[in-house]
């Protein structure tokens, strides 16, 4: 009897231990989370003392996961980080901190020389493009002189673009339409103009109470040429520039001091995971393809042609620069997954999104057909985003242009062999807090 009290003894005093312990490591996990949830939603980069303060997205379990292996019908390549060659490189592959800067006459957004370096010796054009409606794509002009284009979600299931001119000019860019509080980080990293057509008045305010002001360039009564109307085009999406007229009406023009992309040709080994298409769906309205080409060893990429509502499949078309005839097209796409966030509720409503691209988050870099996961760093505000490995090591581009696509961190990422979809989250315009169960 006396046995038998004793072990019920110990094992209730063991169960007393084992829980205790498990509740403290529960704690500790907890901890950790919301310090990650805290981190994965940084504060807007203020211009300005007393900046407004940001709501953060509900957290949800769609959260873009990071690349590891998955189930699929075609067995996934193992990932394989590339050792440098011996081809000299632009930028530096050593660790973050370190900044380069370029001979005179070579593109530190490309990598490439120009064939004119005087070209160099101003500001970056930042214009922002429409894509939507899809009737703008007949005269959509300009996008493949651009060195970097971003793309990003504004709002009703849309998207839109703004590219960085430096290397090359275009004698029409555009349509040119209106600004979003994204076009900031822009600005400020590429020490750009921006070329758009006003904004929502929120945005606005906030622009023109910036210091950025004196680059702001909009339509006004003594600028066409370069910003001008196009009569031939009717409605409102018929505003152009002519990237090359902005800079001398700047009040200053000069030479930036700008540190180089890390560019570099890679040899890798026949495992390194593979990537020939990357499918980008913002909504059922707004949805896009890049299909890797081995001849030209870049991306090509194809738009949405129909609205893919109620089950009807996605259907696509050559994505064509009208300016240049051809098929938009670009060495390296980048996906980076940023914080969207809101100012306050009414922005929610509106979904007039602050896209933070403060501070560092996942990217997948994509360069002659194969996928490099890894991270964007914002490790100066004046400087453009560096792009590293999991070690923190430069992580190179292909010589040449870049698309950005930007999503957010409640996206999704599935992978089928040699395909990847990235599926944008768009958040509701009312906030309605999770109901307790069994109410």
């Amino acid at each position: 009897m006396k046995n038998t009290l004793l072990k019920r003894l110990l094992v209730g005093i063991w169960g007393m231990v084992f829980l205790i312990g498990s509740l403290a490591i529960t704690w500790a996990l907890t901890s950790n989370e919301a310090d990650a949830l805290l981190a994965a939603f940084p504060q807007r980069f203020p211009v300005e003392q007393g900046s407004p303060t940001l709501t953060p997205l509900p957290p949800t379990s769609t959260r873009i996961p990071s690349p590891t292996p998955t189930e699929t019908s075609t067995p996934r390549p193992t990932l394989f980080f590339p050792t440098y060659t011996s081809v000299p490189p632009i930028g530096l592959p050593g660790p973050i901190s370190s900044d380069f800067r370029l001979p005179s006459n070579i593109s530190p957004l490309t990598g490439l020389p120009v064939p004119d370096e005087t070209i160099l010796n101003r500001r970056p054009v930042a214009v922002k493009v429409v894509n939507y409606p899809r009737t703008v794509r007949a005269y959509q002009y300009g996008l493949m002189r651009a060195d970097v284009v971003y793309e990003y979600y504004i709002e009703d299931g849309i998207s839109r673009f703004i590219a960085i001119f430096y290397g090359q000019d275009a004698e029409k860019a555009g349509p040119v339409r209106s600004g979003r509080y994204f076009d900031e980080h822009i600005m400020r990293m590429y020490h750009s103009s921006l070329v758009f057509a006003n904004a929502d008045e929120r945005v606005e305010k906030y622009l023109l109470e910036s210091d950025l002001k004196p680059l702001l360039f909009v339509q006004r009564g003594n600028n066409c040429p370069p910003l001008c109307r196009d009569t031939s085009i009717s409605g409102f999406n018929n505003l152009f520039v002519d990237t090359a007229g902005v800079g001398p009406l700047l009040s200053s023009n000069e030479r930036q001091d700008l540190r180089a992309t890390f560019f570099y040709n890679l040899q890798v080994a026949p495992s390194t995971a593979q990537a020939n298409r990357i499918d980008v769906v913002y909504s059922e309205y707004a949805y896009h393809y890049w299909e890797y080409n081995y001849q030209s060893q870049s991306y090509f990429r194809y738009s949405d042609t129909v609205d893919a509502r109620e089950g009807k499949a996605r259907e696509y078309a050559p994505h064509m620069d009208v300016l240049t005839g051809k098929q938009l097209e670009t060495q390296n796409l980048v996906v980076l997954v940023v914080p969207h966030l809101f100012n306050n509720y009414f922005d929610r409503e509106d979904q007039v999104f602050n896209i933070t691209l403060t501070g560092e988050g996942p990217a997948y870099v994509f360069r002659e057909g194969m996928l490099f996961p890894g991270k964007w760093v914002r490790d100066k505000i004046d400087q453009p985003i560096r792009l590293v490995d999991p070690a923190g090591n430069g992580l190179p581009l292909s010589f040449g242009n870049t698309f950005y696509t930007v999503i957010n961190p409640e996206s999704s990422v599935t992978q089928d062999g040699v395909n990847m979809q990235f599926s944008f989250w768009i958040p509701p315009r009312f906030f309605t807090p999770t109901p307790t169960p069994g109410r």
